[in-house]
């Protein structure tokens, strides 16, 4: 009886189911702007496939890959501009005009939200190079944010710094 006892004790111990519960990270601080002192916290990763697929589309030079991730108009702050661009599906097909080829390689994805933001940004740090059909070269250090919502890119931001070396 004790055995019968024991094993149905044992038995109602390993059955019973623990649950997990996910609290997300907060850190870091928003510093300007209406969200001023809000957090950050980590996003789903399905945003940095959205964010992968246009990079794939980017570097084949596939603008209707790029817009099968992308609003039918984003609005697209390129490096060294104080205005945005509005840009849809021609505007980046007359862009892409001006190429031969087209390389970016990623460093790394960040997808991430702020405490109250109903879209998701992923950061992206990369190294460009586009070779122009004028046979010229372009290489840039990038940092863009992609802001996405429904899964489609609605906004890209970008910022370039130039390359230091010893000369």
């Amino acid at each position: 009886m004790k055995k019968i006892l024991l094993l149905s004790i044992i038995v109602t111990f390993l059955s019973c189911e623990t649950k997990v519960v996910e609290v997300p990270v907060k850190g870091g601080e928003i510093a300007r702007g209406e969200n001023k002192g809000s957090k950050f916290y980590i996003a789903s990763d399905d945003n940095v496939d959205v964010v992968k697929k246009l990079l794939k589309a980017w570097n084949n030079m596939d603008p209707d890959g790029m817009f099968e991730v992308l609003t039918d108009t984003i609005t697209w702050w390129v490096p060294n501009s104080k205005i945005p661009i509005k840009a849809d599906k021609e505007f980046i097909t007359a862009y892409l005009s001006g190429y031969d080829s087209i390389r970016q390689d990623p460093q790394g994805f960040i997808p991430h939200q702020w405490e109250g933001q109903e879209h998701v940004v992923v950061s992206l740090a990369s190294r460009e190079k586009k070779y122009k059909k004028d046979g010229t070269f372009e290489d840039d250090r990038l940092f863009e944010r992609f802001h996405i919502k429904d899964g489609k890119i609605f906004r890209v931001q970008a910022w370039s710094a130039d390359w230091y070396t010893d000369d």
